[in-house]
């Protein structure tokens, strides 16, 4: 009987240091995010930038806060990887946040000889950032070039007086557009494919579907030519289309493709009940 009372006491225990241990790396890894945000809100509170917390990371962040709890491990001590995040989150540079971050999702891993998909979620979120904010600059000057001339391939048929020139289309009315980084899909896709895994996830799925993250891909490349192609129309289009009700309709075609694994669950659901 004392044996069992024991072993009982000592399995709680352990239990509830499991709790505490996820509990606490939850919320350094919601520290740390938020001190790579840090920057980008004070830019956005002197009204020198757009808001920076896109809806698709807050959903994001819903969707691991709620697989991890669902998916906690109750064996392993998570002292390095905590201790990485509480370490990151004290430099006030918003990089080392998201190295911090991924630093510690990859001790995590190890440490736990665990890969679930909420770890999967924060290591795409880190590279989402490190990518956006350092990666991207450093290797946009090729990536636009390529891009623009990928652009001015599609568009050619319906502007034939068009020439592409570096990261410009040279229109003959003098309309002229250039691909910076915030027209490029390589600079917007990043977070629509975050928001897609974490609705994917949501539904239970577990293994990330590669062929369906590239046919996404490739939908979002189109989109972002049309887009591009219906500014070239004259300049009032342009700032419509880049600038007013138009540029909310492509943010929500955004949205909407990120949830699009809501289809394959009502697909499935409807299979099932034909069966």
């Amino acid at each position: 009987m004392l044996q069992r009372k024991s072993s009982s006491n000592v399995a709680s225990d352990s239990e509830r240091r499991s709790v505490f241990n996820e509990t606490s790396f939850i919320l350094l890894v919601l520290a740390t995010i938020a001190n790579g945000l840090a920057s980008d809100f004070v830019v956005w509170s002197k009204d020198a930038g757009n808001f920076p917390l896109s809806p698709l990371v807050v959903f994001t962040l819903f969707v691991f806060v709620y697989l991890h709890q669902k998916n906690e491990n109750h064996t392993a001590a998570l002292g390095i990887p905590m201790a990485v995040l509480a370490l990151f989150m004290m430099i006030p540079s918003s990089l080392a946040s998201w190295i911090g971050l991924l630093l510690a999702s990859l001790l995590y891993r190890i440490q736990t000889d665990r890969f679930h998909q909420s770890l999967i979620l924060l290591i795409m979120l880190a590279l989402t950032f490190i990518w956006q904010n350092s990666i991207f600059k450093v290797v946009s000057g090729f990536i636009l070039h390529a891009e623009t001339w990928l652009i001015g391939a599609f568009l050619a048929p319906f502007y034939p007086e068009m020439t592409v020139y570096t990261n410009h289309l040279l229109f003959h009315n003098g309309h002229d557009l250039s691909i910076n980084v915030g027209c490029s899909v390589f600079s917007n896709c990043s977070f629509v494919l975050l928001g897609w895994v974490s609705m994917y996830f949501l539904l239970g799925n577990r293994s990330l579907p590669i062929k369906w993250l590239a046919i996404l891909f490739i939908l979002l490349t189109l989109t972002n030519v049309v887009r591009i192609g219906v500014m070239a129309i004259d300049y009032p289009t342009y700032v419509f289309v880049h600038e007013g009700l138009g540029a909310d309709i492509y943010n929500t075609i955004l949205i909407l493709l990120s949830v699009t694994p809501l289809l394959f669950s009502f697909c499935k659901k409807e299979k099932k009940a034909c069966d």
